[in-house]
């Protein structure tokens, strides 16, 4: 028998990159999936590709800065499976962009989709996770443990995300609930994918990747199968938060060393 047969894994975000990795990673282990997105298309597409595994495929449009949304697809997810047993909170979105040009209503959408979203989703899911003695994965950053020049606002959700995953586990260990973190570093991205300027305006990803979407993907199942706390992922990410640990006026000079030379 596969390794997650009969579990059913719903991961947000997930008609592409990252979080569809994530679902195809599942689906190969025989787990039945839960896809959710912004975007009816891309995952009409997800779909078709996730439909040679084992597992049945469900999908749904979600925004998950919309709360009443979150408990919809949890309500249908239900409807459809009759439990839960991961959540992975991945959607998110970008800002890259100096603080002092950042608009409100950009923080603000960035903020209501990397965080709130997170919170509404699992706070919707967390009946049926109880009920299994599940996990609720929250996908982070690197950039959560060490903030990088440009990337304030994003940065800033990404570490409140640790927060939250920190509490939650305190709260619901005695109930058998896992909670873990997974913490990519720069990640390759689907070529239409784009991140936002500071006003909101859309952007092209201008960075080196250091891992891939299956590789984050592989330690996620990882993460979820060995009920771990958190993961930090890529040698680059790992040196990161051990030098913010140890030495953070360090960091802060290498980091400003960087954005001087761009």
């Amino acid at each position: 028998m596969s390794r997650w047969s009969g579990q059913v894994v719903l991961v947000t975000g997930s008609a592409r990159g990252i979080g569809f990795a994530i679902a195809e990673a599942f689906a190969q282990g025989g787990a039945h999936i839960v896809l959710s997105d912004v975007q009816e298309d891309l995952l009409s597409a997800a779909r078709q590709k996730l439909s040679r595994y084992p597992g049945r495929v469900f999908t749904q449009v979600c925004d998950v800065s919309d709360a009443s949304a979150c408990e919809a697809l949890i309500d249908a997810a239900q409807a459809e499976f009759g439990r839960l047993d991961v959540l992975v909170n991945n959607a998110g979105i970008s800002i890259v962009a100096e603080f002092e040009t950042c608009r409100p209503e950009a923080m603000k959408k960035l903020v209501e989709v990397n965080l709130l979203g997170s919170m509404y989703m699992s706070q919707a899911a967390l009946p049926l996770i109880r009920a299994q003695r599940g996990s609720l994965v929250f996908v982070s950053s690197v950039s959560g443990i060490r903030a990088i020049p440009k990337g304030a606002i994003y940065s800033s959700s990404k570490a409140a995300l640790r927060s939250f995953a920190e509490s939650l586990r305190v709260e619901l260990g005695p109930a058998g609930v896992h909670v873990g973190v997974v913490s990519p570093g720069f990640t390759t991205s689907d070529g239409a994918k784009t991140v936002m300027n500071g006003d909101g305006s859309p952007r092209p990803i201008e960075r080196p990747a250091h891992d891939t979407p299956a590789g984050v993907a592989a330690q996620v199942v990882q993460l979820v199968r060995h009920r771990q706390r958190e993961r930090v992922l890529t040698p680059l990410g790992k040196a990161t938060a051990v030098l913010q640990r140890l030495s953070p006026w360090l960091l802060d000079k290498v980091l400003a060393g960087r954005e001087l030379k761009n």
